[in-house]
Parts: structure tokens; C-alpha cells; sequence
């Protein structure tokens, strides 16, 4: 049963942070796969500045940020052992980056801001620069082929202006999208902290609500790899479905639109680079990277073990907001339920309580 506890320590807000982190990244992005929700990065990358940032209201230990995302990436290589590299680069990068602007904690709206913005740059750069390995050049000179084609059509055989490179437009507005996401989400966390210290909290009455939410239902980890590996097959029919269209109308058409050389060499490259990469070198470095993290594991062992007990009451938080806030509707549930969450995390021990559910066999490995 899940008992009262009077310690609010920095140290216990932390421990939380550090299991809601983790949970975000080994279970909730399966979770966002599953239900089809788009910019899963950018909504993992929000999850990160969030807690980052109160990390950083809460503690002015130089290096805990580091520490905080290195136990992260530890129960992520627990929890999911197939994680992608990008995964774990990710992680790295935010924690790097927020022990970087936090260096001073006197002040942290301009550091949530800048961390909140690079980290959603980075993170839609990095999908653009991927799959312009894997496709490139060519690729984004093909949308502009075919965007040319398009308006050929619609506008009764007028031709688009030279000077226009929709491909430019598209990634210009996907990486701006993701920017100006960043400095919302880092504005709201550098308030967030304040904002929740005015909260009540009744820890009594939390705990009672808890144990009445059964540990059974939601998704499980199979389903998760199973729906994660629905969404790469669909991202990669979507991508090739259009190759293989462009490819048509370039035999189909005599107008110059497209160059069907051009398009059979990606559909080559890209079909190489998948097989180099998936085969070759991420086992190699997925090895390497594995290795190096347990060797850490027993250094923070500790630490680890303290986020495993908690990890089992995550997903009953995520129940337990989303029926306190359904009082509310439209954006200001949304509010609600993110305020509902950290304010759980930031003012109640969980370390303390007994555990009814048993731990997953994933986390015990």
C-alpha cells in the first residue's frame, strides 16, 4: 500500500524527475507510436527541457544533470535493449546541453528558453540530415520536381517561378515549427517550478486515490515493439510509395519533369545505406554504447534502483491526472494534467512505500 511521506526533499523531487525521464523515454514513446501521434521527438524533447529545468530549480549540484540523464540512458538500455543510437544521442545531447546553460541556477527562463529551442532544432535537424544521408540531394531535388509537376497542372501549364524550391519552404517551416514549440515549452518550464510551489498537495488523500488504480490494463512492452515496427513499415512504404510513383510518371510523362535515373539511385542508396547501417555498424555501436553504459550501472546502482521502485507508479500517475484534470476542458486540461503530474513528482516520496505490484521482468535484467 502506498503510505504518507513528509520528505520533499530536493533530493526525493530529483529521484522522481530522473523516473518520470526515464519512463518518458523507455515506455512513453512506444506509447505515442501506438496511438499515432506525430513529432513524438518533439514531445519527448519537451518532456526532457521540463524536467531538466526543474532539475535545475531544485538542485545547484554541479553535474547533476549529467548524472541525472546518464541513469536515463542506463534504465532506457534496461528497459529497451534495441534502442536506437539517435535515442541515446538525444538524451546525451539535452543533458549536456542543459548542465551547460544551468551552470548558474540564480537565473533560468533565458537557459529554459535556449534549451527548449536547440533541443527541438536539433531534434528535427537531425531527422532532415538522416534522411538526406540515406535518400540525398536528390531526393529533396525530386520534391521540387514534383512540386513543379503539380503546379503544371493546376495552373493550366504555367511554370513555377525558378527562384521557388517548395523542398526549402518544407524543411524551413518543419524546422521552424519545432523552434517556436521549443520556446514555448522552455518559458512554460522556467514557470512551471514557481507555479507548482503555490499547488496544495494532499499526500494523504494522493496515496488513497493511487491504490484504488488497478496496475492492470494499458499497453504492454510487445505491443509496443510491435506498433513501433507497424510505424517503421508504414514510414517506409509512405517514403518508397512515392519513389515509386515519381518513378512512374517519369516513363509515363515525355515533359522533362522528373529524371527516372536519378530516382532509381536513390531507391538504390537508400536501400543499400538501410541494410549497411541496420546490419553492419548500428549492431557494432549499439554493442559498444551497451557496454560502456553498464559498466556505469554499478557506479550508480543506487540510484537505478530507487527509480525501478518508482517506475511501476508512473503510469498509474498518468491515470491518476488524467482523471483530476478531466474536470477541466480544451487547453487548460492539458495545463492541468501537466501541472497535476509534476506537482506529484516535486512534493511526494514514493521511495518509501511498499509496492504491491511486482517489478516488470524487463527491469529486473
Amino acid at each position: 500500500m502506498l503510505k504518507r511521506s513528509e520528505n520533499n526533499s530536493s533530493q526525493i523531487a530529483i529521484i522522481n524527475l530522473t523516473a518520470f525521464w526515464a519512463f518518458s523515454e523507455g515506455f512513453l514513446g512506444g506509447i505515442l507510436n501506438a496511438l499515432k501521434i506525430p513529432f513524438k521527438g518533439l514531445f519527448l524533447g519537451s518532456i526532457s527541457v521540463i524536467v531538466i529545468t526543474l532539475i535545475a530549480s531544485f538542485s545547484d549540484k554541479k553535474g547533476i544533470i549529467l548524472r541525472t540523464g546518464m541513469i536515463v540512458m542506463i534504465i532506457k538500455l534496461m528497459l529497451s535493449p534495441y534502442t536506437s543510437l539517435p535515442a541515446y544521442f538525444a538524451v546525451f545531447v539535452q543533458t549536456l546541453l542543459g548542465e551547460l546553460f544551468f551552470l548558474n541556477r540564480s537565473y533560468t527562463t533565458l537557459p529554459a528558453i535556449l534549451l527548449g529551442i536547440i533541443t527541438s532544432a536539433f531534434s528535427s535537424i537531425q531527422r532532415i540530415v538522416v534522411l538526406t544521408l540515406v535518400m540525398g540531394n536528390a531526393f529533396w531535388d525530386t520534391i521540387d520536381q514534383f512540386t513543379s509537376y503539380i503546379y503544371n497542372e493546376f495552373f493550366g501549364g504555367k511554370t513555377i517561378p525558378s527562384e521557388f524550391k517548395f523542398s526549402n519552404w518544407l524543411v524551413g517551416t518543419y524546422i521552424a515549427i519545432h523552434c517556436i514549440v521549443g520556446f514555448i515549452v522552455g518559458l512554460y518550464a522556467s514557470r512551471l517550478s514557481s507555479k507548482i510551489k503555490g499547488e496544495k498537495f494532499d499526500a494523504e488523500k494522493f496515496a488513497d486515490e493511487m491504490n484504488k488504480i488497478s496496475d492492470k490494463g494499458g499497453i504492454t512492452s510487445n505491443e509496443i515493439k510491435k506498433n513501433k515496427s507497424k510505424i517503421f513499415r508504414a514510414t517506409k512504404i509512405i517514403l518508397y510509395g512515392f519513389l515509386l510513383m515519381v518513378l512512374i510518371l517519369s516513363y509515363v510523362l515525355n515533359d522533362g519533369y522528373f529524371d527516372s535515373k536519378s530516382v532509381w539511385i536513390m531507391l538504390f542508396r537508400s536501400l543499400a545505406i538501410t541494410v549497411l547501417w541496420f546490419k553492419i555498424v548500428a549492431p557494432v555501436l549499439q554493442k559498444i554504447v551497451r557496454k560502456k553504459l553498464m559498466k556505469r550501472k554499478d557506479k550508480y546502482s543506487g540510484e537505478v534502483q530507487n527509480v525501478l521502485t518508482i517506475l511501476p507508479f508512473i503510469k498509474k500517475l498518468f491515470v491518476y491526472a488524467h482523471r483530476e484534470a478531466g474536470l477541466n476542458s480544451g487547453f487548460k486540461k492539458i495545463t492541468s494534467f501537466i501541472v497535476i503530474i509534476f506537482t506529484v513528482l516535486l512534493k511526494y516520496d514514493f521511495t518509501t512505500d511498499k509496492i504491491e505490484q511486482s517489478v516488470p521482468d524487463e527491469m529486473q535484467k
